[in-house]
């Protein structure tokens, strides 16, 4: 059996016990599931995969890792998403031989915990529209801007942040910059609420004249466009994943539920409606499953196709969750299954990263051209 084998048969177990209880526990918390972090972490050696990724894509191990996680805790997914892209992907594919060597033993063990930071408060249609900057210097840069939302970023270790470069006479360039947020010109804000992805630290980042060596650029070039087109092309393949196992956690659930009598002597699956309802939801499920396994052979020529699945399955997400809301809702006083935290979780999962709308504009812009 292989290392990612065994990783996997103790990942399920994990999930159905451990992780499966500290959701029951601790369901509304926004403290950061620390033990169970270092358990996978160390543990489980949950990120070692990444190691292995092939053609700059995240590793397909690793992905089904997470997709296991968010059938009970899709916020842990995310926080492990973030980790995974943001951080080790970012520094393993991009990073100088001495920023790997600083950085990722320390990230694949969980001892140091990564963030990312791109989002602002103006709409980006573009990275031209960037109002984070930063400014060459002999020392090295200076970096000022302010993030709207990054996640992991109230324990974070580091943070990679994209901004535009400033240099005159020359053509606007963007770079990733690693900054440790513990510095005294970098403010972390409060913890945003949200009513999905409860657990998932969220807040903004402000960075005044923040001062950063030389070695803090990642990769040591300006190629910060082309490293974040790279990463959040990934960071939407592990959202699709997500998504797909808040789908696949909704139905279980809630046909765990269907299969309990009820005081009335039935079980709900033993009504013909019920049967064809929860039919019709498993196809959804197997239609989103095909469409987001079928990402290996497109990846590469279709950039924009990891949007499409992450649309598709939040979508689905969203649907299914719903549905068996509806479904159970009169007989809710029976149990304590909390399946709006599914619906919840998927609809952020739908704007996280990129809009479910702006992915919408861009697949019919093909047609406002024709």
């Amino acid at each position: 059996m292989s290392k990612n084998s065994t990783t996997a048969t103790m990942l399920d177990s994990y999930v159905n016990t451990a992780i499966r209880n500290y959701v029951r526990e601790y369901d509304e918390s926004n403290d950061f599931p620390r033990e169970i972090w270092d358990n996978l972490a160390n543990d489980m050696k949950i990120f070692s995969p990444i190691l292995s990724e092939k053609n700059h894509t995240l590793s397909s191990d690793f992905i089904t890792f997470i997709r296991k996680i968010a059938n009970e805790f899709a916020a842990l997914s995310a926080i492990l998403l973030t980790q995974g892209c943001y951080g080790i992907y970012s520094i393993l594919n991009f990073g100088t031989a001495e920023q790997k060597e600083l950085y990722l033993e320390k990230l694949l063990k969980g001892n140091c915990i990564a963030g990312l930071g791109f989002c602002e408060y103006k709409h980006l249609n573009g990275l031209e529209n960037l109002e984070t900057y930063a400014t060459k210097t002999e020392q090295g840069w200076y970096l000022s801007g302010k993030k709207a939302m990054i996640s992991n970023s109230s324990v974070a270790d580091i943070l990679l942040i994209l901004a535009k470069v400033k240099e005159q006479s020359k053509e606007e360039t963007y770079g990733l910059f690693i900054v440790d947020p513990n510095d005294s010109d970098v403010l972390i804000g409060e913890q945003i609420e949200k009513p999905g992805l409860i657990g998932l630290p969220l807040s903004s980042v402000t960075l005044e004249n923040v001062l950063l060596p030389k070695h803090a650029l990642l990769g040591g070039e300006l190629l910060g466009d082309v490293q974040f087109a790279n990463i959040i092309k990934n960071m939407q393949l592990g959202l699709s994943a997500i998504a797909l196992g808040i789908a696949e956690g909704a139905f279980k659930k809630g046909l765990e539920f269907a299969k309990v009598k009820r005081e009335f002597g039935k079980r709900l699956i033993d009504v013909e409606v019920h049967q064809h309802k929860f039919a019709d939801l498993y196809n959804k499920l197997c239609s989103a499953e095909a469409y987001f396994d079928s990402y290996p052979s497109q990846i590469e020529e279709d950039a924009k196709f990891v949007s499409r699945i992450k649309l598709y399955t939040t979508k689905v997400a969203i649907e299914i969750s719903d549905e068996i809301i509806i479904l159970i809702a009169p007989f809710q006083k029976f149990d304590k299954i909390n399946i709006r935290r599914y619906l919840k979780d998927a609809e952020i999962i739908e704007n996280y990263g990129r809009s479910g709308n702006s992915i919408r504009r861009e697949i019919a812009e093909r047609w406002l051209k024709e």
